[in-house]
């Protein structure tokens, strides 16, 4: 059964949603995760947190004997680079999307938090047709990007110059294949050349 891409509104699984016109198609994958996956993901960043409260608490507690504040400076580092990515993660969950926009002019992308995000912009003839991601199980970096605390797991991608655009996040093969074949209907037919 192929997949209508005329449609005018429509879905594409629950995190897919497209409104197309004569003159454009706009996509918006969402990226909410189920509320046992959403809680999880809470409890990690609340434990991470009341960790380094914890920290805190005890390095003002304790008088810094010889190289213990190099110690605790290097905890609160790395703890804070994974706070941010467990943070944005989280954000990215709540309230993410990517919205893919194909109109006459060319081919847009942004990831955006709620209203937020400032969109790529490629004119027609400047990039390659969109096309999938190729899944290797073997790169363990693959897998890990398609577990709901990552915010990999690209499915879809294409080139403009030295660039390579992805989209379609931690998207199931069926939904990846049938926006593609969506993308790929309305590039040919918005674009001039």
């Amino acid at each position: 059964m192929g997949t209508n891409t005329r449609r005018k509104e429509g879905r594409i699984g629950e995190r897919i949603a497209i409104a197309q016109s004569d003159d454009s198609l706009k996509v918006d994958i969402h990226q909410q995760i189920p509320p046992v996956q959403m809680m999880l993901l809470t409890l990690w960043l609340v434990s991470w947190m009341a960790l380094e409260v914890l920290v805190l608490y005890f390095w003002t507690q304790e008088p810094n004997e010889g190289n213990a504040w190099l110690g605790y400076a290097i905890y609160s580092a790395f703890w804070g680079f994974f706070a941010f990515r467990i943070g944005k993660v989280w954000m990215w969950r709540r309230v993410g999307r990517e919205v893919l926009v194909v109109d006459r002019k060319g081919i847009s992308i942004a990831m955006a938090f709620g209203e937020r995000g400032l969109p790529d912009f490629f004119a027609h003839g400047t990039y390659t047709m969109p096309s999938r991601i190729e899944a290797n199980p073997q790169q363990i970096l693959q897998t890990f990007e398609k577990a709901f605390w990552s915010m990999g797991g690209e499915t879809l991608q294409f080139s403009s110059g030295k660039r390579t655009m992805v989209l379609g996040k931690q998207l199931s093969e069926q939904h990846a294949s049938a926006l593609l074949k969506l993308i790929q209907g309305a590039v040919r037919r918005l674009n001039p050349n």
